[in-house]
């Protein structure tokens, strides 16, 4: 991002983007990782020209998923305490 500390702003404008999933802050070389659903490769180009770009972004690296080999939850186990 330009400017870190436009984190919010940049998350609340993301959740209005139908194609973005899922979007995580992260430590490292990037401030965060974005998961969208694009129909094909002139989709996603116009996701991130037209609707990422504009919200700040410095740079973008793209990824491309041909196959989920695993997906699955994590059970939450909860405590109840008896008294």
């Amino acid at each position: 991002m330009k400017d870190p500390e436009s984190f919010d702003s940049v998350a609340k404008a993301l959740e209005h983007i139908p194609e973005v999933v899922e979007c995580h802050f992260t430590t490292g070389q990037y401030d965060m990782f974005i998961k969208i659903y694009a129909k094909n490769n002139h989709h996603l180009l116009s996701i991130i020209h037209d609707k990422l770009q504009p919200l700040g972004l410095a740079r973008t690296e793209t990824l491309i998923s041909f196959h989920e080999a695993i997906k699955r939850q994590m059970p939450i186990m909860v405590d109840i305490d008896e008294d």
